[in-house]
């Protein structure tokens, strides 16, 4: 998550053993940036930050200057904004993001910093908006959209991160519409258009 890139000054004390540093920072305009524990020089444990206005951004997680641990991201109301999971500086496992209103936006995995598995995303109303599945980080088979009333409106298949095989499209009332093939993540062959009630030819690739 994006932090104020503004000048910070560092304030830090030095603990009486193993290298220690409790350290502050602080924007240029005298507000606390954030607060947390250094060893040797590098970031250890928990670290607080935390927007001009005094509300907290995120608390992190360090082990050896290396994100690790459950980190959580907030919005400036403070309402959280995401929860991750991290290994030695990647993202790793199970994560959550949500809306400014507290709902659910999306949660899915992640394995080596990269999607992973079937990740779901929803709208504010916490009607589901769309799955998609992953493997090392691209959208790989099923996928489905829908609308903010819980409608279907897109289903197909990736592979390796590209529209491959049959796709259907449908209306805001849940109406096959267009339905025709991608190779590639090209439209190929026949595509074909419903109206009234009829299937005709819409377009040839």
């Amino acid at each position: 998550m994006t932090k104020y890139l503004l000048l910070t000054v560092i304030m830090k004390f030095t603990l009486p053993s193993f290298g220690q540093e409790l350290v502050k920072e602080y924007y240029s305009s005298g507000e606390m940036k954030a607060a947390g524990k250094m060893v040797n020089g590098m970031k250890e444990g928990e670290w607080i930050y935390y927007y001009t206005s005094g509300a907290k951004n995120s608390i992190e997680n360090y082990k050896q200057g290396k994100l690790h641990g459950h980190v959580i991201y907030f919005y400036p109301t403070e309402t959280k904004q995401g929860h991750e999971q991290w290994n030695e500086g990647l993202m790793n496992d199970s994560a959550w993001y949500y809306h400014p209103n507290g709902k659910l936006k999306s949660k899915g995995i992640y394995r080596l910093g990269q999607y992973e598995g079937m990740w779901k995303h929803y709208f504010e109303n916490e009607k589901l908006e769309r799955m998609v599945n992953y493997r090392d980080g691209l959208p790989e088979g099923n996928t489905f959209v829908y609308n903010e009333h819980g409608v279907l409106l897109q289903e197909g298949n990736y592979h390796q991160g590209t529209e491959d095989g049959e796709w259907k499209f449908y209306s805001d009332e849940g109406k096959l519409k267009w339905f025709g093939a991608y190779q590639n993540g090209k439209p190929v062959g026949i595509w074909y258009e419903i109206k009234n009630g009829k299937q005709k030819v819409y377009k040839k690739y």
